[in-house]
């Protein structure tokens, strides 16, 4: 679905020229400018007439015709510039061109939604730069409960497996694909790779000089990490979706480095957040490092619950509990999974309830249909979730 982004801005005064000229049937009012050395047509010069269906809606404007189907996922993108999600037309326009490389007039959308899109995010980093983060204070670095969170308790699971199945290592995204399940995530902006990503225009791409690195959206509300590179976050935003409103802004600097972390491990293994789910009036927040457990001295892989309003800790896991790509909260409970085991902690008071041994690190877990998916490191698992812990 992604494309890459083109050199040429095309103006609006283009753009209407070339879509009157679609809708006319009239590739003699295309100008020059627009078929001359475009991206889709190699070697410049229009490569084919612009026609109309029987119902008048524009097919074509190169060598390809633009079937009903396209056109009309044409015109969903179109009505989205209108209302300014320039993220969403980029998708429809890049899903149509997926289909129909040689269309310029859509080609030309897909640049004006990217280059409007990138305008947006610029500015939505200049609203942000001006806030002030509240910075937290040092974690403890063992389970602590200081305040029940206020989320709903329920009965604890107990994880039975299903099945049990090998899997190619490097075959994730077609585990994700097979089973239909996705993290809810957009795509960042990578400025070093020159990918824009899928932001809606209200998520601020940067926080002064820390890249977004992150941004989850979970029941009308967007959570972002910003840090230094892409390993994760030192701050974590939380946003309201309808309005933009930023309700919370956390700086967890000082859960970077465990105490008596050895000065040569100080560079590997410093914690960031690396994922994060709103409950209520908490939030919970893991961070780990990208190293073994021994450079922290096996004090990482951590979720904190915090009040989301005050940044008050509520309570702090134990170590080494949370290090695959995300964790879940269900009725109740945290489950997650650290080293060869899966973890069900209690969302109230954070206390490890019981554990499940798999056969290598678990890298995403997934509830579908009421069961638990698992895609650990080389083997994939499928859970139910049954009442009653051990």
């Amino acid at each position: 679905m992604r494309r890459p982004g083109c050199q040429r801005t095309w103006s609006a005064s283009a753009l209407v020229i070339v879509l009157a000229a679609c809708h006319r049937g009239d590739p003699s009012q295309v100008p020059a400018s627009v078929t001359a050395g475009h991206p889709a047509s190699p070697g410049g010069g229009a490569r084919g007439a612009v026609t109309t269906s029987p119902s008048g809606q524009v097919v074509t404007t190169g060598t390809e015709g633009l079937p009903p189907a396209l056109a009309q996922r044409r015109a969903q993108g179109i009505a989205a510039m209108d209302v300014g999600r320039h993220d969403l037309a980029r998708q429809a326009f890049a899903e149509v061109l997926d289909e129909a490389p040689g269309n310029l007039a859509t080609q030309a959308l897909y640049d004006s939604a990217t280059a409007a899109m990138l305008e947006a995010q610029s500015q939505a980093s200049e609203r942000f730069a001006g806030r002030t983060a509240t910075p937290l204070a040092a974690p403890p670095w063992s389970y602590t409960l200081k305040k029940p969170a206020p989320i709903e308790p329920g009965p604890a699971p107990t994880l039975v497996q299903v099945s049990e199945s090998r899997n190619a290592i490097s075959d994730d995204a077609e585990w994700l694909a097979r089973n239909g399940v996705a993290l809810p995530e957009y795509e960042v902006p990578n400025p070093m790779r020159g990918e824009p990503g899928n932001l809606p225009p209200t998520i601020p791409p940067a926080f002064g000089k820390y890249l977004l690195v992150q941004a989850i959206h979970q029941d009308g509300f967007n959570i972002l990490f910003y840090g230094p590179d892409y390993a994760g976050g030192r701050f974590v935003a939380v946003q309201r979706e309808d309005t933009a409103e930023i309700v919370a802004l956390f700086d967890f600097a000082a859960y970077g480095l465990a105490p008596g972390t050895p000065a040569d491990e100080r560079q590997f293994a410093e914690q960031r957040a690396t994922w994060a789910v709103l409950a209520g009036s908490a939030l919970l927040v893991s961070h780990a490092h990208g190293t073994y457990a021994r450079g922290s001295g096996g004090d990482h892989a951590y979720i904190t619950a915090l009040d989301v309003e005050s940044g008050e800790l509520l309570w702090r896991s134990a170590p080494q509990v949370a290090g695959a790509a995300d964790f879940l909260v269900h009725r109740g409970h945290v489950l997650t999974g650290h080293g060869d085991h899966l973890f069900v902690l209690d969302a109230v008071t954070g206390k490890t309830v019981s554990k499940t041994r798999v056969k290598s690190g678990p890298d995403y877990l997934f509830l579908q249909a009421g069961k638990l998916l698992v895609r650990c490191y080389d083997t994939d698992y499928v859970f139910e979730l049954r009442p009653g812990g051990g």
